[in-house]
């Protein structure tokens, strides 16, 4: 017998026992003897019906729609892992059963819902997350949230563990888990301590939204006493963190949603310590599609397993099917599902299927199934109590199905009638005739074949046969799931709080930050980009400062956004990109690449490399230091966090991040108790310090003797590195402030920073007064002459000094100005000119197109040139695809009539498809040709000539806008007309994306 018929062969088991078994009770019955092939423990479990919308319409399972609620699910307890067990509704009684009605019927039960159910180490405890039923006429937000409940099997009391209404209302508490010391950790929208950093940052208290667009509130990790007290926030992720489970070893294991930008978007498991610390990246980043088919597979529900492997759900993470295959994933010896841990000797694929059958997790038709969740025993037999549907197809009698058309076939396709036999007329069913049946291979094979909604019901299963026992009998229209087993297991891992002042310095927890150290930028997944090696480009004999690519970390904080019900803006608030950033501040990078610096504790951060005039870099070779780091990261107060370097891109499968899993660092540090080849690091008197330790990053050995690096919000770089043998001030040898702006500085932090110093760059304010800068020259005489002004509006406006309308210089016309743009009027005409370019596409009043803005002065006022254009024939315009491929011009509609395509350099080419007219003689009588048809010419169409004048700067960055900042290089048109802190705020302002506004609160 083939290993995978005894699924099927239970699935007609299911069958009968469904046709045949009165389940009202939740599976009850009897208590029986002890049946030496059943397992002998309690098991809970919930029931709830199929989700269906107030249509009745089946819902999906959506694994990101946190706070769907699904009225009218119940938790059970029984006795014993069998059939013939009663079940013990224990729920109800929170909310109370209605009053029998006076005509003698049923009391109808509370419609409450309940999900996330888990056990405690003694198996004598069940907590899970419930929401109580509606309450009629209130707004959503007004509905009851969810919250974290424990029933207590010693002493059969359910209580809820916040019991303050208020603070239980804060909320939506979902996913808990025990801590090994009896804590809870659990998943919410609360965000405690990201309100608390928020309200420091002077704005309003609020739950920061996802990432996506979609105005959720984003669920992070927290952890509270049993009693439900001292609520703490322990994840600071700007998307949802989701299923926390205890591993064995003490650390934290949950499924991270990962959504930088909008256009990251992987499912990955992450661990952590259970105060938040060490958060890192234990699998599956780059495994998202490991569904069938290469379908995306969600890492759902993680829980260790007695081996120590990590058994997940894997599905979509919208299922139709309510769930999809149980898998056993060994994290410990590999980070993607075919990359295995360095030196750990494994082969194959991390992932391995429970279940020896033929599941599919894309939505298909499943031969053997779907899982919902599945529950270790821990009795040495490997088995685990499953939440199972057999596979199902729509019907009307055992044997005979429905095709699309809801007409009876038999499971070759032949149209059949009520009792089974062929006919040439098709017999069409009612849908409430419908029901479900066993799915049979031929029947399978038939393309219009109508899957059923999944019957999940709960089973014993022996991975070492391959067999499974019934203990919950599946019925129609009704789930049972999260079922697991109450019995002790050995306590995990403690992993305690550290606490200030003996685990960590007591400073850092006064500063509230933590230390980031970074052996070397120059790693990138192990390969050395450095230009000339690393102990090259560390030595300053064999590359002197200034050849060094990388001098410069900019910290970048994530600006959390908050709904339209507390502050409502309109996109056009971002300007070209679609997210806002704060820049936390600037570290200079050591001769070798390392780097080990504060940073704010509680904050969602990443970081960019720069170079010496602070713009984001780029290297030539293997290697690419430059985009940015699109990943948050954050420590807690008083964590030092070690990593090796860089990834080159998202393609890259070599694990980052994961302690023990990453490559070597390319950064051997310290060779020997000795200086550093040919430099030494002296105090500020050019005496020398002691010599670092073997091993030592530059960054390690500055850090042991001044402290780790204080971010500033100026790029400071003092020359604390001398050539051995000679001595030099300590002065900054880079020097790009704040204090040298003619304008407004973007912070309140010039002087002293501090974990809440914040750079945050609005257009209007300031950058828009740098082109309004005075910059007049004047001699020494009495009264004094002006000599220059290289003011930016002087010459970038459409009026002079004296109101005289002037043509703005430049060949590509630019207006610096601060009038509104007419063309983009959400923003500053010099917005739109430099970010946007300034040519125009639009129809005007008369219907002729008008192209682009080269304009002249007639009689004091600015008109663009117009010539007459005849298109007689479109595929005369080709256009230039992605690769640089020249291709038949595309006919994509912009309106009814006007089409845009790409002429030979790669410009848009705008041509209206043009109607036609007849041709009239002289005295206007229409013109035949010698057939006697009209002569027909096409209606003259109006364009403006002139240059195209696109956008000088890209929000790619700073070196991406080069054609702007060139001018003010050395040697350039401009050059001197910008000051260095200038050009550092333009710089970081496109760096960070050049948004119109950075603070939410700001934007109209």
């Amino acid at each position: 017998m083939s290993r995978k018929q005894p699924i099927f062969i239970l699935s007609l088991i299911s069958y009968i026992f469904l046709q045949g078994c009165d389940v009202s009770s939740g599976g009850g019955g009897d208590t029986q003897e002890p049946d030496p092939v059943v397992a002998d423990f309690p098991v809970a479990y919930i029931e709830r019906p199929i989700p269906r919308d107030e249509d009745g319409l089946f819902v999906p399972d959506n694994l990101l729609e946190l706070t769907q609620f699904n009225p009218g699910a119940r938790l059970y307890l029984k006795d014993r892992a069998s059939v013939p067990a009663d079940a013990i509704l224990i729920t109800d009684v929170a909310f109370g059963a209605e009053e029998a009605p006076a005509d003698g019927g049923e009391a109808s039960a509370p419609m409450y819902d309940v999900k996330g159910l888990t056990v405690d180490p003694d198996g004598t405890k069940l907590l899970f997350s419930m929401r109580a039923p509606e309450i009629e006429g209130l707004d959503e937000d007004e509905q009851p949230t969810w919250n974290i409940w424990e029933y207590d099997l010693e002493t059969e009391i359910l209580r809820r563990l916040i019991e303050s209404n208020t603070i239980a209302e804060e909320g939506q508490d979902i996913m808990p888990a025990y801590l090994a010391d009896g804590r809870i950790v659990f998943s919410t929208n609360r965000q405690r301590r990201s309100r608390a950093v928020l309200l420091d940052e002077n704005k309003p208290q609020f739950s920061a939204l996802t990432e996506d667009d979609e105005e959720t509130e984003a669920f992070s990790l927290h952890v509270m006493e049993d009693s439900g007290t001292e609520i703490k926030q322990i994840t600071f992720n700007q998307s949802h963190d989701l299923y926390p489970t205890l591993l064995n070893d003490g650390r934290i294991m949950f499924l991270r949603w990962d959504n930088y930008t909008g256009d990251k978007d992987r499912l990955s498991l992450y661990t952590a310590n259970p105060n938040g610390s060490n958060v890192s990246l234990e699998y599956g980043f780059h495994s998202q599609t490991t569904g069938t088919n290469e379908s995306e597979g969600v890492f759902a529900k993680p829980r260790e397993l007695i081996d120590n492997r990590i058994q997940v759900n894997l599905r979509p993470r919208s299922s139709e099917k309510l769930g999809g295959g149980m898998v056993a994933i060994d994290t410990l010896n590999f980070t993607e599902s075919n990359i295995a841990v360095p030196g750990s000797g494994a082969t194959g694929s991390a992932q391995q299927s429970i279940i020896d059958a033929d599941i599919t997790t894309d939505g298909s038709v499943s031969p053997a199934g779907y899982y919902s969740s599945a529950y270790p025993i821990d009795d040495g037999s490997e088995r685990l109590l499953m939440s199972w549907a057999p596979c199902q197809l729509r019907g009307y009698r055992l044997g005979i199905f429905i095709d699309d058309a809801l007409q009876l076939i038999n499971d070759a396709g032949e149209f059949v009638n009520t009792d089974g036999d062929t006919t040439e007329t098709p017999v069409t069913i009612t849908e409430e005739e419908v029901g479900s049946f066993p799915c049979t291979d031929s029947a399978l094979s038939l393309p219009n074949i109508q899957s059923a909604l999944p019957l999940y019901g709960l089973w014993i299963f022996d991975p070492l046969t391959q067999t499974q026992s019934p203990v919950v009998l599946a019925q129609q229209e009704t789930i049972y799931t999260d079922a697991l087993v109450l019995q002790p297991i050995p306590l995990p891992d403690f992993i305690p709080d550290p606490v200030p002042g003996q685990d960590f310095e007591q400073e850092l927890a006064d500063e509230n930050v933590g230390i980031l150290h970074i052996r070397s930028v120059y790693d990138i997944d192990g390969m050395d980009v450095s230009p000339n090696g690393i102990n090259a480009t560390a030595d300053p004999l064999q590359t002197p400062e200034a050849e060094r690519p990388a001098r410069f970390i900019r910290l970048v904080k994530a600006v959390s956004q908050a709904d339209d019900d507390v502050v409502d803006f309109d996109n056009s608030a971002f300007g070209r990109v679609s997210w806002m950033s704060d820049i936390l501040g600037y570290i200079p990078i050591e001769p070798d690449g390392s780097a080990m610096f504060k940073v704010p504790a509680d904050v969602a951060f990443t970081f960019s490399i720069l170079d010496a005039n602070g713009r984001r870099v780029t290297t030539d070779g293997s290697g690419d230091l430059g985009p940015r780091h699109e990943y948050w990261m954050t420590l807690r107060a008083g964590e030092v966090r070690e990593c090796s370097g860089c990834h080159t891109s998202d393609d890259t499968e070599t694990p980052h991040g994961r302690v023990g899993a990453e490559p070597p660092s390319i950064n051997l540090g310290a060779l020997s108790d000795a200086p550093f080849p040919n430099t030494r690091l002296r105090d500020e008197f050019g005496t020398p310090h002691t010599d670092p330790q073997v091993g030592e990053s530059m960054a390690q050995y500055y850090a042991r003797v001044n402290g780790a690096r204080t971010p500033s919000v100026n790029i400071l770089d003092y020359s604390d590195w001398t050539e051995d043998g000679t001595t030099r001030p300590i002065v900054a040898t880079t020097d790009l402030s704040y204090s040298d702006l003619r304008s407004e500085a973007p912070t309140d932090c010039a002087v002293n920073w501090n974990s809440l110093c914040r750079i945050v760059i609005n257009y209007i304010p300031h950058i828009q007064p740098v082109w309004e800068v005075s910059r007049q020259t004047f001699d020494d005489s009495e009264p004094p002459v002006l000599i220059s002004d290289y003011t930016c509006t002087n010459c970038h406006s459409t009026a002079d000094a004296d109101g005289m309308t002037i043509i703005p210089a430049g060949n590509r016309q630019l207006n610096l100005s601060a009038a509104q743009s007419e063309e983009r009027n959400d923003y500053l005409v010099s917005y739109a000119h430099l970010l946007f370019g300034n040519r125009v596409l639009e129809l005007d009043a008369n219907g002729n197109l008008r192209l682009e803005l080269e304009q002249l002065v007639v009689d004091g006022v600015p008109q663009f040139q117009m010539i007459q254009l005849v298109i007689e024939d479109i595929a005369q315009f080709e256009a230039i695809d992605q690769n640089g491929n020249t291709v038949p011009a595309p006919l994509d509609t912009i309106d009814p009539n006007l089409t845009l395509v790409l002429d030979e350099n790669g410009n848009p080419v705008p041509y209206l498809v043009q109607e036609m007219q007849q041709v009239v003689d002289d005295e206007g009588n229409p013109v035949f040709d010698i057939n006697g048809d009209p002569v027909l010419e096409p209606i003259p169409i109006m364009v403006e000539t002139g240059n195209r004048n696109g956008a000088l700067l890209s929000p790619a960055g700073a070196l991406a806008s080069d054609e702007f900042f060139d001018v003010f290089a050395p040697g350039g048109s401009h050059d001197g007309y910008l000051n260095g802190a200038e050009l550092k705020l333009i710089a970081e302002w496109m760096d960070i994306g050049g948004q119109y506004y950075n603070n939410q609160f700001d934007a109209p």
